[in-house]
């Protein structure tokens, strides 16, 4: 440490003569400093190394400028970069710390300091493998079966930082499985993966070839599928007076086999048809299963079904057109306001058929009423069994009670 100390007498005049050189050159203004954000560039990269690093991102510069240089500078008038080569490769991968220099591309600028001085910089050594492609299908469609998929070439080479080609536990080509059932013959890209099916080394891995060719047979098998039973009339009707009211069918539902493409088409399977012609009770019907061509039943399903048709009276609708009666009017006389009012009934056509107008007349009821003018509710009884009132209208009358007039003067003798 002595020859620190030698001359010190003289070290210590420089370094004021240098500081009032400084301070007088900034006031004399005959130049100017600044600060600038350059990028860090990466110089003298071996072909057989990658930079693991990436982007070295931003140094900040800061540079002298003499009064004429200092114009319109920018960051495009600096070089910043990190001498890779200097890198120590047998301590590779691991990240080592790098000097950046920096320098003007102008004359007239003197570059003060740089921060940071230095990075952190990861180079590895580029590896190559071959590695077997395997083939990974998507989900295959019901009704559909493939074959062992072929790539080709079964194999291809990566090539890229050792840490990372070490990492590949293969090469997989996805392809997707189409519901029309057609062969696949296609060229797919590929990726390299890790042992959980990761991908690795995205960006920087080179793989040749990057697709291959891949074939996969793809055959339509038979599948199932459950649809409803449908029951078939023939033409014709139940005998007069009546209807039918409900078709049931068990079972219900049957399970069809077939091709997908012939079950895809078909939301019912039909029954032989049945006849109701002139039926006047409910009736039960054993009958086959019409099948389409190509379909059939399901192991464990019966080829005929029970179908319950059920009959009941027909029911329809008459309107009568009557006038209007009054009950309990005793001595007095009983005039309605309305001569006719229009009366709806439903029933069976048997029923309504046999009915005149005198079984439906509706009546007021006045008893214990004094003379004069009331608005009284109609109402109709006596209706046959199966037979409804539907409406009468007006449901309501204004009928006028007139009582007697007394005798007048004295009887004859």
């Amino acid at each position: 440490m002595r020859w620190l100390f030698r001359n010190w007498q003289l070290k210590l005049s420089a370094v004021l003569l240098a500081t009032a050189l400084y301070t007088g050159l900034v006031f004399s203004g005959s130049f100017s400093e600044d600060v600038l954000q350059v990028r860090i560039d990466q110089v003298n990269v071996s072909r057989d190394a990658f930079v693991l690093s990436g982007d070295l991102g931003l140094t900040e510069v800061r540079y002298r400028a003499a009064a004429g240089a200092a114009t319109n500078l920018s960051a495009d008038d600096f070089v910043a970069q990190v001498d890779v080569s200097r890198y120590d490769m047998e301590l590779a991968p691991e990240p080592q710390q790098l000097p950046v220099t920096v320098r003007a591309l102008r004359t007239g600028i003197e570059v003060v300091s740089v921060s940071p001085s230095s990075v952190r910089v990861s180079v590895d050594r580029i590896a190559t493998r071959t590695i077997n492609v395997e083939v990974e299908p998507g989900p295959i469609p019901d009704g559909l079966e493939i074959g062992r998929p072929v790539a080709s070439p079964a194999q291809v080479a990566v090539r890229g930082p050792a840490s990372v080609v070490e990492r590949i536990d293969r090469v997989v080509a996805l392809v997707s499985i189409p519901a029309s059932g057609i062969d696949i013959n296609e060229a797919v890209t590929v990726t390299p993966v890790d042992i959980e099916g990761q991908p690795v080394g995205e960006g920087m891995i080179d793989i040749d070839p990057e697709s291959v060719s891949v074939q996969v047979d793809v055959n339509a098998v038979e599948t199932r599928t459950t649809v409803a039973v449908r029951p078939v009339v023939e033409s014709g009707a139940p005998a007069p007076g009546f209807a039918l009211e409900q078709l049931s069918v068990e079972p219900a539902l049957v399970t069809i086999v077939g091709l997908p493409e012939q079950l895809s088409n078909v939301r019912s399977i039909a029954t032989e048809p049945i006849s109701i012609d002139g039926l006047s009770e409910t009736r039960t019907f054993d009958v086959a299963l019409q099948l389409p061509d190509g379909i059939r039943l399901a192991t464990g399903e019966e080829d005929t079904v029970t179908v319950e048709a059920i009959i009941g009276p027909s029911v329809s609708s008459r309107t009568f057109v009557v006038g209007v009666v009054c009950t309990g009017a005793g001595d007095n006389a009983c005039l309605p306001g309305i001569e006719r009012v229009s009366v709806t009934l439903s029933g069976s056509g048997a029923a309504l058929s046999a009915l005149s107008a005198s079984d439906v007349t509706p009546s007021v009821d006045v008893t214990g009423l004094v003379g004069g003018s009331y608005t009284l509710q109609l109402s109709l009884a006596g209706l046959p069994p199966g037979v409804e009132l539907l409406s009468l209208q007006p449901g309501s009358v204004r009928v006028t009670i007139v009582e007697p007039s007394e005798p007048s003067g004295s009887p004859a003798p």
